[in-house]
């Protein structure tokens, strides 16, 4: 890379927050035009609360030149910096929110007509994503990664690019929820129930959902979210939109097309 060479913007929001990508080096515009396609729906042209720097490293820059860009983001890998920006913006939208939105790891997904929205939480890679893109070209694409919720029920859009594995291999592509042809991102969007997802292999038959008592739903819950202890009377707010949208599911499945009906039915509860 080059040295300080200005270059493309990106700007993208979520969560109610702004980032804006400032793409340098001289695959400048490589690496624009890649983010621009993976980050389609989170575009923005508001102005950016916060700035990260991003360049992709030519095939001459030697193994020094990371170090000579210690504030930038950088890799000679597209697929491997995309991941690594992918993952700088979610932080730095998440710390702009802190204190304000009660916000879980995990994805979302709603009724296209009415925004009414499950919020799928489970452990780290354990299939919210590959839930999430098989899903999500019937039901609202929210997010896969980071559900901010407001003190009155709705949710902050985060229509993020999906990191999926890239077949027969380890390694991760981030793909924009267009390219997937997923259903449209709604500009109004609500709780209308949290699930803790369970899958495992072993699981024959259809999903087995049970309801999770509030102080084992709150105890599985409060380590998946973000900054908690920043948000006044936490706790009291995670209480609050459990009592209000109903005791959590636990569900239990092998398969993620196995959920379809059942998530039909919680997006259509009390309707």
């Amino acid at each position: 890379m080059g040295g300080e060479v200005t270059g493309p913007r990106v700007t993208v929001a979520g969560l109610g927050a702004t980032v804006a990508i400032d793409v340098v080096g001289d695959r400048a515009a490589e690496l624009a035009g890649a983010l621009r396609s993976a980050w389609a729906r989170a575009l923005t042209d508001d102005d950016p609360a916060q700035t990260i720097t991003a360049g992709l490293l030519t095939a001459g820059d030697g193994a020094s030149s990371p170090s000579r860009f210690a504030d930038h983001l950088a890799g000679h890998d597209l697929d491997t910096l995309m991941e690594r920006i992918t993952q700088r913006v979610t932080l730095a939208l998440i710390e702009q929110r802190a204190g304000e939105l009660l916000m879980f790891h995990a994805g979302a997904l709603s009724d296209p007509a009415t925004g009414r929205a499950v919020v799928l939480v489970a452990e780290s890679h354990t299939g919210k994503t590959t839930l999430t893109s098989r899903l999500g070209a019937e039901f609202g694409y929210l997010t896969d990664e980071t559900v901010a919720v407001d003190a009155d029920g709705s949710i902050l859009p985060y229509p993020k690019p999906l990191s999926l594995r890239t077949p027969g291999t380890a390694e991760r592509r981030e793909v924009g929820a267009d390219d997937l042809d997923l259903a449209p991102t709604p500009t109004a969007a609500s709780v209308a129930r949290i699930v803790w997802l369970e899958r495992s292999d072993d699981h024959v038959g259809p999903p087995e959902a049970h309801e999770l008592d509030l102080f084992d739903a709150i105890v599985r819950l409060v380590p998946q979210t973000s900054s908690l202890a920043a948000l006044d009377r936490g706790l009291h707010r995670l209480r609050a939109l459990i009592e209000a949208t109903g005791p959590v599911l636990e569900i239990r499945y092998a398969e993620a097309e196995t959920l379809r009906p059942l998530l039909r039915e919680l997006m259509g509860a009390d309707a």
